[in-house]
């Protein structure tokens, strides 16, 4: 799990990263997370499986899961997997990268403790802020990584965005009474994005990490554990994967020698902009919120943990 939210903030998706582990941990603390979990595999078949969390953090089973798949779909091409009874599993992202390392496409949705989407015109929460992510290996080129929310941003991302204090667009949310602000201590509600095709995504992955895993529907949840579902498809049962990936290099580069608008200097492929984050600081060391830092050094000092760090940071 700690691997997992290092590499998320190495990304620059600081929202699911290690900014989220005081609030895991206190999950614990309040006994509202099992944290000793047994995983148990209560169904099974050669391209399939199902994984009782026995209401655990997210991330551990999570990873067991597409573990599972991956193992699977080396053997019959496709394979799925979900996870029943389970906490927030961070980034989606993480997983799908894990069919990438080994030459497989990824596939990850999962859903959430309560029900935030409005329908396009509606002003009752009736789906779940889902997250999905695809994610595809190249060859000499980066992956190409869409993992994003079906809500217009995730929660998190909000919170990430105030803090920062980047302002939060006015259609981003609305208030209990269906109003819209860009304020996240008033927002209740999220709108989806890109209108209908979010809102009807959001339902679609609601079902696939719900009803399909022993869930429920987003219109049905009030909080409590969430369901995730995980899909790996082995690409050399397909096609060469060598021909696949030369195919995808020759795209991407399409891609990125495209025109550009005046004003643009480049275009970006889903994920690459972290990809760059990752890079960068793997080697130059992550930067972190002021916020960020003072949260894990406030949750260290209640479980009695010393932490050693340098206060070199700008007041700006």
């Amino acid at each position: 799990m700690a691997e997992l939210q290092v590499e998320t903030d190495l990304r620059g998706v600081y929202s699911h990263g290690t900014r989220a582990l005081p609030g895991y941990i206190q999950s614990i603390l309040d006994e509202d997370v099992n944290p000793a979990p047994q995983f148990t595999v209560v169904r099974e078949g050669p391209s399939f499986g199902i994984i009782e969390g026995d209401n655990a953090l997210g991330h551990p089973p999570s990873a067991f899961a597409m573990e599972m798949a991956i193992k699977k779909a080396k053997k019959t091409g496709v394979a799925a997997v979900g996870v029943h009874n389970a906490g927030h599993f961070g980034a989606a992202a993480c997983y799908g990268m894990m069919a990438v390392r080994e030459k497989m496409i990824g596939f990850a949705t999962t859903s959430t403790a309560a029900r935030t989407v409005v329908a396009p015109g509606g002003a009752t929460p009736v789906a779940g802020n889902t997250a999905m992510c695809y994610a595809l290996p190249a060859g000499e080129e980066r992956p190409i990584v869409l993992d994003m929310a079906c809500g217009i941003s995730a929660w998190n991302k909000i919170r990430t965005m105030h803090m920062y204090g980047i302002p939060i667009p006015t259609d981003w949310m609305l208030t209990a009474d269906g109003k819209p602000t860009g304020d996240p201590d008033e927002g209740r509600m999220l709108a989806p994005a890109a209108g209908p095709k979010g809102y009807g995504l959001a339902m679609i992955m609601g079902v696939l990490a719900g009803p399909l895993v022993g869930g429920l529907m987003g219109c049905h949840r009030a909080g409590g554990p969430s369901e995730h579902f995980f899909m790996a498809l082995n690409i050399s049962s397909f096609t060469d994967f060598d021909e696949y990936s030369a195919e995808l290099d020759r795209g991407i580069r399409t891609v990125k020698a495209s025109k550009t608008v005046e004003g643009v200097d480049d275009v970006y492929l889903p994920g690459e902009i972290e990809w760059r984050n990752y890079e960068m600081w793997i080697e130059n060391g992550l930067p972190l919120h002021l916020d960020h830092l003072q949260g894990l050094e406030a949750i260290a000092e209640k479980l009695g943990v010393e932490t050693f760090w340098e206060r070199e940071y700008s007041e700006s």
